[in-house]
């Protein structure tokens, strides 16, 4: 057990390494694969790893998915500006004997018919066409010890531009360990990592992200919880991401969530860009903005309440958050346990 727990450190710990410096900022595709599926997470700005204790432990960290005793089901909607929404689907289910769990995940992002237009006709050519991506995988996850875990998944991915699209595969890895020591967790995990996309003879690599976090029960009694959870993330695409979020839970019944997603002390404009190229504009979520005030750029607000039924649990969770550039958006999750 020692040798295989060993075995799957160091490829967490090695593999980003190789993979860190295939692709600049903005270059990688199906960039869906890096919006998040739970409400609940978001609603702690996504500062998961170490939490993962639900279905969505598919998406965040396959090796949490030993915390679930029951089957349980996940379905988010997301509804973006210009007519774009993403739907999620995952379902986790514990196999006692294999002491193990297995799951299915699928994830699709869809716009609306837009109006086909050409340079000879742009007002129209009569004809209309969508642009969809979707993510298909399977996982499984295995307690090694009493207190590590670790879980992969395989995912089909699919981008599509009216007739055209391009297929690829790509692979997750996490752990999960409990510490023992006042209710720490520590978690790490690889996520999409595979080969290159291929679009029209136009290759891409997809969205690789190391992430490392951790969580803590601060509070935990029957009548009050409260949960810090922090994670730290390098993605192949963008600038290196920190979160924080918090969980208070009244009576294991409703919740209220906070969290900050944090990759830069300051937002530059792309002019201060050009002229000085050691600044970058892709900063999303700043300390600092651009008048000098904090900024509430991924900042996290959530809300949940669970319901015990005679046959099973329900779990609506609902997150706000913002982004300058883009807006608000709120995130819908239906959790079913089973």
């Amino acid at each position: 057990m020692r040798k295989i727990s060993l075995i799957a450190l160091v490829i967490l710990l090695v593999v980003p390494g190789l993979c860190w410096g295939q692709a600049k900022v903005g270059t990688a595709g199906v960039t869906f694969l890096k919006v998040g599926v739970s409400a609940r997470a978001m609603g702690m700005a996504e500062a998961f790893i170490g939490v993962a204790d639900d279905a969505s432990a598919l998406w965040y960290n396959p090796g949490g998915l030993m915390q679930l005793d029951e089957p349980d089901v996940i379905l988010t909607h997301i509804a973006y500006p210009a007519g774009i929404a993403l739907e999620y689907a995952g379902i986790a289910w514990p196999v006692p004997k294999m002491n193990g769990v297995f799951g299915a995940q699928i994830t699709f992002l869809h716009t609306d018919e837009m109006i086909e237009t050409t340079p000879e006709r742009p007002f129209g050519t009569g004809r209309t066409f969508t642009v969809s991506d979707m993510s298909a995988g399977l996982t499984y996850s295995q307690k090694l010890t009493d207190k590590f875990s670790v879980g992969g998944t395989v995912k089909y991915l699919e981008e599509r531009l009216a007739d055209q699209k391009a297929i690829g595969v790509a692979f997750d890895v996490g752990t999960f360990y409990e510490t023992g020591w006042k209710s720490v967790i520590i978690a790490m995990a690889i996520t999409n990592f595979g080969p290159d996309m291929d679009f029209v003879n136009s290759p891409f690599p997809v969205p690789i992200n190391f992430k490392f976090g951790g969580s803590m029960r601060l509070i935990d009694t029957e009548e009050h919880g409260l949960t810090l959870a922090l994670e730290g993330s390098h993605p192949n695409d963008n600038l290196e991401q920190y979160n924080i979020g918090l969980e208070y839970g009244f009576m294991k019944t409703g919740f209220l969530r906070f969290g900050k997603k944090i990759n830069g002390g300051k937002r530059y404009s792309w002019d201060e860009y050009v002229e000085d190229n050691e600044k970058d504009p892709f900063v999303e979520y700043p300390i600092i903005n651009e008048n000098g005030m904090l900024s509430t750029d991924g900042l996290c607000l959530g809300a949940g309440m669970k319901f015990n039924l005679p046959t099973i649990d329900l779990q609506i969770d609902y997150a706000f958050t913002k982004v300058e550039k883009l807006g608000s958006f709120s995130f819908f999750t239906l959790g079913i346990g089973l």
